[in-house]
């Protein structure tokens, strides 16, 4: 198996385990914290200008914590994930919160693995790629993500991921550095490393929306399509 192969396989995995959705649902779907407030704020703007009516994606989706947030927004969801218990988390959730009628008619929940999606070319006007790029470290995995998700998409692919250049992406190299640890998860990258990433799949930049800028690594991307 290829190191590429390694951190997919390894990532997909990991998160299809009922404890670790059952603790998503406790830490992700509330926005009572600062963290998640940042983070759907910045996926709110990314969102700008898009018209009410238009298919959204959210893949991988987790326990579905984005769905309510792109319902107000009068979108029609697809929330996505390889994860069953992912899925069923995401289910549970919306029973037990349930949604207007009109609003539920809108959100469909389905299993798909973000390397090999079974949608359409141009099936949704935007889809949005959340916390899950930084799990992989190797170029060649998060170009073959990036491809697919721009082959299904029309307008705009949002993305996040760890951007080297903030306070707590230094603490981590250091604290790496200094246990003697190579890391295989979680880590940042530099701009320009990414920047070639996403253009080897002929996608433009848009716009750059960073949760903290210059204290957190995690940063939103608003990429164009064609």
């Amino acid at each position: 198996m290829t190191p590429e192969q390694d951190a997919y396989i390894d990532t997909r995995e990991r998160f299809n385990d009922e404890a670790v959705a059952r603790d998503y649902v406790a830490k992700k779907n509330t926005l009572a914290t600062s963290k998640n407030r940042r983070e759907m704020a910045c996926i709110g703007a990314a969102l700008e200008g898009l018209a009410v009516g238009s298919r959204v994606l959210d893949l991988p989706c987790g326990t579905g914590r984005l769905a309510a947030m792109l319902l107000k927004r009068g979108f029609e969801v697809v929330e996505a994930d390889y994860s069953a218990p992912m899925i069923d988390a995401a289910k549970a959730w919306y029973l037990d919160h349930p949604l207007d009628g009109e609003s539920a008619s809108r959100l469909r929940f389905v299993r798909q693995d973000v390397m090999h999606t079974t949608f359409d070319d141009d099936a949704f006007d935007a889809v949005i790629c959340n916390r899950l790029l930084h799990h992989y470290p190797e170029p060649a995995t998060r170009r073959a993500v990036l491809g697919e998700l721009a082959r299904i998409c029309r307008d705009r692919l949002i993305v996040s991921y760890y951007d080297s250049f903030a306070l707590s992406a230094l603490k981590f190299r250091l604290r790496n550095r200094l246990r003697g640890v190579t890391p295989t998860d979680r880590i940042p990258i530099a701009t320009s490393e990414f920047r070639r990433d996403y253009e080897s799949c002929g996608l433009r930049l848009l716009r750059t929306l960073p949760v903290r800028y210059g204290i957190s690594p995690q940063t939103y991307l608003v990429l164009g399509v064609g």
